[in-house]
């Protein structure tokens, strides 16, 4: 197995599809007969294109023109964003409707599309049809880490082609060995991570923008994760999902590396909690990450309404800066041990707010107006 490294410096079209063209020769890797692509970015929200949360649009339109250009004549880029996000102001946001409209390709959500149900170690989950179908299947993932799963890279992105339902499902199950499973499930033709600029820390959503000018292509999913990991500062032996897709045969850890890139150590997220302030948001995988991103969207409303302006900004800044906010998540939800009001998030924490008499925002996940609606009259 090999994985191809390259350094890029912008996100100049032209430049990446050089560099992708010259790693597709390194590989001995060809699209020629085939005929249709379905092209999964991470598109898990609505930031913007620089924001580096989000696959960079330029990635993709490379990565189209070279489709073409090889005679694919039949080209959909997809994703399964947040659960309970709207799909339409996600693609609107990160610039992928603008993308798709201008290219003239199909821009689809994951959710709600044909499924066939397949077997795997949990019972039978829903693979899509147009994966399935598809000549060619190509995971371009974004360099982030995250609080969960320590990275988020091709295997995680590859979560995406879930239904909501089982994504959620996943997490349920603990995260880490589902991802693993999921990795037997239609696995790509062809992985390019965009690592031009990447996410450190608080990832995926809350992390700090990072150049690190690096474009990674190959074949197997493991491989180019471990791969990428080690020029992220953080050993592969070190990331569980990682380790189990080891353990499965799922490829290697150690792949042969055909190129150079420069090696930018990220700043981990930390395992037990993310912070602002003195609000946190205390950790637990069988939560998802759209929890606490309801949180964020009732900040950026809180921000932006003039209703909120003296009903809940002034509380958001006085328990934020002074008296501490804890937010909670997740079915193994615990008490922090810290002083601070508490706010259970979520479906999966009704019964611990119900205990503990703490104020409880239902919802799987809550919508950012939930979040404000409720903070406004308990905070």
């Amino acid at each position: 197995m090999k994985v191809a490294l390259s350094e890029v410096r912008s996100y100049d079209v032209s430049a990446i599809r050089s560099t992708l063209e010259r790693s597709l020769v390194d590989l001995d890797l060809s699209f020629a007969g085939a005929r249709t692509a379905v092209v999964k970015p991470n598109i898990v929200t609505g930031r913007p294109p620089n924001s580096g949360v989000v696959t960079h649009p330029a990635v993709i339109e490379a990565l189209v023109q070279l489709l073409r250009d090889a005679g694919v004549s039949r080209i959909t880029l997809a994703d399964g964003p947040g659960v309970g996000l709207d799909c339409d102001w996600v693609f609107e946001k990160s610039g992928y409707r603008a993308l798709a409209d201008r290219l003239g390709v199909q821009l689809l959500t994951f959710n709600g599309v044909a499924r066939r149900q397949r077997e795997w170690k949990y019972g039978k989950v829903g693979v899509p049809e147009m994966l399935e179908d598809a000549d060619l299947y190509i995971n371009v993932p974004k360099m982030k880490t995250h609080g969960y799963t320590t990275v988020t890279l091709s295997m995680k992105n590859h979560k995406g082609m879930l239904s909501q339902a089982d994504k959620k499902l996943d997490h349920h199950l603990g995260l880490h060995e589902p991802l693993a499973e999921q990795a037997r499930l239609r696995p790509p033709d062809l992985i390019v991570l965009d690592g031009i600029v990447g996410l450190e820390g608080d990832g995926p959503l809350n992390g700090k923008r990072v150049r690190s000018n690096l474009l990674a292509v190959g074949t197997n999913m493991l491989a180019l994760d471990a791969t990428v990991a080690r020029h992220m500062g953080i050993e592969p032996g070190e990331v569980k999902h990682l380790v189990f897709a080891a353990e499965k045969g799922l490829g290697t850890l150690d792949p042969e590396v055909i190129g150079q890139a420069p090696v930018r150590r990220f700043a981990r997220a930390n395992e037990e909690y993310g912070r602002v302030g003195n609000i946190y948001s205390w950790r637990d995988c069988t939560a998802c990450s759209m929890c606490i991103d309801s949180f964020s969207g009732a900040v950026a409303l809180a921000v932006k309404e003039p209703r909120y302006w003296f009903t809940l900004v002034p509380k958001l800044a006085w328990w934020g800066l002074i008296g501490g906010l804890h937010i909670v998540q997740g079915r193994e939800g615990r008490l922090p041990n810290r002083p601070g009001k508490v706010i259970c998030f979520g479906k999966c924490t009704g019964e611990l707010a119900a205990r503990e008499g703490l104020t409880h925002i239902a919802g799987c996940p809550p919508t950012a107006r939930e979040v404000a609606e409720t903070l406004r009259k308990g905070l």
